[in-house]
């Protein structure tokens, strides 16, 4: 078969496999903005960035719990399923299932405690019993229990290791097919070699998600600075992860501390770029898209698209559009963030006085 009859065929596949009521798509909770970041797709790179503190792990988590809502409730219908294999680079496994806790008792049961509460870190304030009460019931087990069986924890730390991880999963769920080619050994002699050719998963509908967190704190593999370790993942390790295996790995990356100066700060250039992703700025060029996450707050900023920072203070943020390597680039969402729950909302246009009102209403119970 030829390359065009290849991309003729996936071409007509994806269309009916909308129109037979499956998806393309894990698609984004952030409805205005979709046209600008559609949500997870198979075989597709993400990198995630922003400054210290800027809330980008809190994003993700919140978007890849988003995705394992959508699965949860949705995999029956369309046949889409979610696999995160997740690489906790600078937390515990054990930190990442309680915030999806505190995340769910929001989101789902309409509770506000933070995951430093559910842990009882405040020695005069014990977690009330009817929460504790709450996860042990049968609807949140069956959630949890969802969640724990659609994410794997690893603790490799280094490209290579990460890399073995993500072909050795793919390799046990689905067949890597090879072709024989000819080679030069290290004499000029030719011979013959089998070859990577193709990879066909066992479930076609399945989403594999490496989460990497953050590629700024990878082991450095022997010999490489952090730089050379960094651009050797992404060349390498999540390039072959997307284009052999299908994978879709998402890449949080810190920003360079250098751009969060005073001197940047006075000539307005505190927006995360590529230009400022840290240690190495060459991921954005393997990557398909690249979101970053502002917060003006952090900044000092008074008021920002239209927004009174004064008032939202940490619970403003925004999200671009960096790089999009099948769409167009400069989109931007302005978002509520609750960085105790970790849930995240897109906020009504400034001008939609209405919606504004209840943002700042619901801003007045939280203070």
């Amino acid at each position: 078969m030829s390359l065009r009859q290849e991309t003729n065929e996936m071409l007509k596949a994806r269309r009916q496999r909308l129109l037979d009521g499956g998806v393309n798509t894990i698609p984004s909770p952030f409805k205005r903005f979709s046209r600008d970041f559609l949500g997870w797709e198979q075989a597709t790179y993400y990198i995630i960035t922003s400054f210290t503190k800027g809330g980008k792990t809190q994003l993700v988590s919140h978007l890849l719990f988003e995705a394992l809502m959508y699965c949860y409730y949705n995999e029956k219908k369309t046949g889409v399923s979610i696999k995160v294999l997740y690489f906790p680079l600078e937390e515990t496994k054990q930190r990442i299932m309680t915030r999806f806790y505190s995340w769910l008792l929001n989101k789902h049961f309409k509770i506000r405690i933070s995951p430093s509460d559910l842990r009882s870190s405040d020695n005069e304030r014990p977690v009330p019993q009817n929460i504790l009460d709450l996860l042990d019931s049968d609807e949140f087990t069956d959630i949890v229990d969802y969640f724990e069986s659609h994410i794997i924890f690893s603790e490799e730390s280094n490209p290579t290791g990460i890399y073995k991880f993500c072909r050795q999963y793919a390799e046990e769920h689905g067949k890597v097919h090879t072709k024989t080619m000819k080679v030069k050994d290290e004499l000029g002699l030719e011979k013959e070699v089998q070859a990577f050719s193709h990879y066909i998963p066992d479930d076609p509908n399945e989403y594999v998600i490496p989460v990497i967190d953050t590629v700024n704190l990878l082991e450095n593999e022997r010999g490489f600075t952090k730089k050379q370790t960094i651009d050797k993942f992404s060349e390498y390790a999540a390039k072959y992860m997307r284009n052999r295996y299908g994978q879709s790995p998402v890449v949080i990356q810190q920003q360079n501390t250098d751009n969060e100066s005073v001197e940047s700060v006075k000539m307005n250039r505190t927006r995360p770029t590529t230009a400022g992703l840290g240690d190495s700025k060459y991921t954005s060029h393997d990557a398909n898209i690249v979101l970053g996450v502002f917060s003006p707050f952090r900044f000092g900023l008074k008021d920002y698209l239209g927004y009174p920072i004064d008032k939202f203070k940490d619970h403003f943020r925004t999200l671009e559009v960096l790089v999009n390597r099948d769409g167009e680039l400069g989109g931007i969402v302005a978002l509520f963030f609750d960085g105790a729950t970790c849930n995240w909302a897109e906020l009504p246009k400034p001008e939609n006085t209405a919606g504004m009102g209840q943002v700042y209403s619901y801003l007045n119970q939280l203070n």
